[in-house]
């Protein structure tokens, strides 16, 4: 006689149990459901009640019974929401916020009447971690009201922190920056930290601040910084946290220089109260403000690196690392590591934000992820799928705070590759002379421009975007690249109206690679060269030798930091050079080399170009 194991058999299809769950009326299903749930909530204590499968499952089937479920005592119900506010919390540690939101959901349709006053812990935790969910999901509504909820219900504001936290990031997703940066101040205030008005900062003097908080941290060296104790202070420690919030929703509410002051507040009070572990999030925002708004040098850089090598201290990398990522290396480290290690970085703070469920933070840290890679002459293609992607889930978001800057880096991209003919001008309109656009809108705006209107010859056009920027005073380190590029620009209006003026221009560009190549010969020492080839080009006793060395060098230089877009701009300009001094052969071997980079970089607009110069060439020749 034949056995079977029936402990072992399962369905061989999905669509046989799809055909007989089929078969069940869809009011039975809610019966089924509640069945099978409470056929496992009864057997509970025989299992591991935290096993994720068996919670996650239970509370699966009793959720799809919900309707029966409340007309139970309100002891039932109170069991099974704290069951689903256990399946919530577990979602959330694995990253699916989805299915957290659902639990979480179902655990407070759950609650009795009155809860607030008999479960109280139980509802703080439920609407919290509903907030977090929900504001993962770019559900705000949900997350506002579930966090008003608790700010409402709690009387004590020491009770109510973390849930603040998480209200000032969605008021700042809502944008609704300035209700959010009022609120910082406010709770600052509640514990003892008086942070006065933007406008009363504007009468205190921002520079004499900087050059104080600087002074309280100079005399300490790397070791001595890092072997500071760590403070244990509640308050203390609350007071940082919502200085840090401060910061970040500040940036859409007032004016760099204004940020400047809150920065060196928070490290005044981070001095004076001892270190915490949210003070490497602070050292990295005070390294960015001595960075900008002094000429840079090693001591931001050094304050920049204790930040990151404290968070592995204080064993807040997890927590700490989108703020600390972000503020690190899209600033001062690129004045000192190469772009790519700076972009890898930025993609480990895009990692540690989505696995925290900040959305703001892993979009800040992405696309200056992607535009680290488009400085080290990443390939455009890849640049493309990367910007693309993003854009399509940008636009699913309710809040589309970055939208702009990804559609900017579009336009950029799609133009070098030669998918479009021209930037676009609908952009272009945000520019316009007493427009109301933010500081790193503008930063960002007028950089890729620039830049895009050099590559495809239109000088004036980038003369009048690094001008702009330039006399804006925005970000260091994009200034710096942006004088590299405006010092090219120079030369070629230079060849056309021939005033020294635009000679000086070139030279001023010269002297601030060469400062910026002192602290980093991988990203800037290829710069210097081709302006300095540039220069000798176009000087009225030209040696040929020498610019064509220094040309040499640009490329080699490139090459060596694999910027194989400046690679082959090296090459096309040293082609040019070559062909104004008679030397057809050079011209057209630099000019080839050129045609290789820019095909491998994936420019077919600069192949295109290189293409029809050799033409010429080849036709004045015959």
């Amino acid at each position: 006689e034949q056995t079977f194991d029936m402990t072992s058999a399962k369905f061989r299809h999905d669509k046989i149990r799809e055909a007989a769950y089929g078969r069940i009326g869809a009011n039975e299903r809610v019966r089924y459901h509640h069945d099978i749930g409470m056929a496992l909530y009864s057997n509970i204590p025989g299992f591991d009640a935290d096993a994720n499968v068996m919670l996650f499952t239970t509370v699966g089937q009793l959720n799809r019974g919900i309707s029966l479920i409340l007309e139970y005592p309100s002891e039932m119900r109170i069991s099974i929401a704290e069951m689903n506010c256990k399946a919530g919390m577990k979602a959330i540690e694995c990253s699916n916020f989805e299915s957290a939101y659902k639990y979480l959901k179902a655990g407070i349709m759950l609650l009795p009447d009155g809860s607030w006053n008999y479960h109280q812990t139980l509802c703080v935790e439920l609407y919290s971690l509903l907030s977090r969910a929900a504001y993962a999901l770019g559900i705000l509504d949900d997350a506002f009201q579930a966090s008003k909820m608790i700010i409402e219900k709690i009387k004590m504001i020491e009770d109510k922190l973390d849930i603040y936290t998480l209200y000032i990031k969605i008021l700042f997703a809502q944008d609704d920056a300035v209700k959010a940066f009022n609120t910082c101040r406010w709770v600052l205030r509640r514990l003892g930290e008086n942070v006065p008005p933007p406008e009363v900062v504007e009468d205190i003097g921002v520079h004499a601040t900087v050059k104080t908080t600087y002074s309280m941290y100079i005399g300490f060296s790397t070791s001595e910084l890092l072997g500071m104790e760590e403070s244990k202070n509640p308050i203390h420690i609350a007071i940082m946290n919502f200085y840090r919030e401060l910061i970040f929703v500040s940036f859409k509410v007032i004016t760099k220089q204004l940020i400047y002051y809150y920065i060196c507040r928070w490290a005044q009070y981070n001095s004076t109260n001892g270190f915490c572990r949210h003070t490497p999030e602070c050292l990295a925002s005070f390294a960015c403000a001595l960075n900008d708004w002094f000429d840079f040098s090693r001591e931001s850089y050094k304050i920049g690196k204790v930040a990151v090598d404290l968070m592995k201290k204080y064993d807040v990398v997890s927590d700490c690392a989108p703020f600390v990522y972000l503020a690190v290396y899209s600033s001062v480290a690129l004045l000192v590591e190469p772009y790519q290690s700076c972009a890898d970085m930025l993609q480990r703070g895009y990692e540690f934000s989505m696995s925290k469920g900040d959305t703001d933070l892993a979009s800040r840290n992405l696309v200056l992820m992607v535009q680290n890679l488009y400085f080290g002459g990443t390939k455009l293609s890849v640049l493309k799928k990367n910007i693309s992607s993003r854009i399509n889930l940008e636009t699913q978001r309710s809040h589309q705070i970055l939208l702009p800057f990804w559609l900017i880096f579009e336009d950029t991209v799609f133009t070098l590759i030669g998918d479009q003919e021209m930037l676009s001008p609908n952009i272009e309109a945000d520019l316009t002379e007493g427009g109301t656009v933010s500081s790193d809108y503008l930063d960002f705006l007028c950089h890729q421009r620039m830049q895009s209107s050099y590559w495809l010859g239109h000088y004036d056009r980038a003369k009048y975007y690094a001008e702009r920027k330039i006399r804006q005073g925005l970000l260091k380190f994009k200034s710096i690249v942006s004088e590299f590029y405006f010092g090219l620009t120079a030369i070629k209006i230079f060849q056309r109206k021939g005033k020294k003026v635009w000679i000086n221009r070139t030279e001023k560009s010269i002297a601030s690679m060469k400062k910026a190549a002192e602290n980093s010969e991988w990203n800037f020492q290829n710069k210097v060269y081709l302006l300095e080839a540039e220069l000798s080009s176009v000087s009225k006793h030209i040696d040929n030798d020498e610019a064509l060395e220094k040309y040499n060098k640009a490329i080699e230089a490139a090459k060596r930091s694999k910027f194989i877009h400046e690679e082959g701009l090296a090459c096309e300009l040293a082609g040019f050079h070559c062909n104004r001094v008679g030397d057809k052969t050079n011209a057209l071997n630099f000019l080839s080399r050129a045609k290789e980079c820019y095909n491998e970089w994936g420019s077919r607009m600069k192949v295109k170009f290189i293409d029809n110069e050799i033409q010429q060439i080849n036709n004045t020749a015959s």
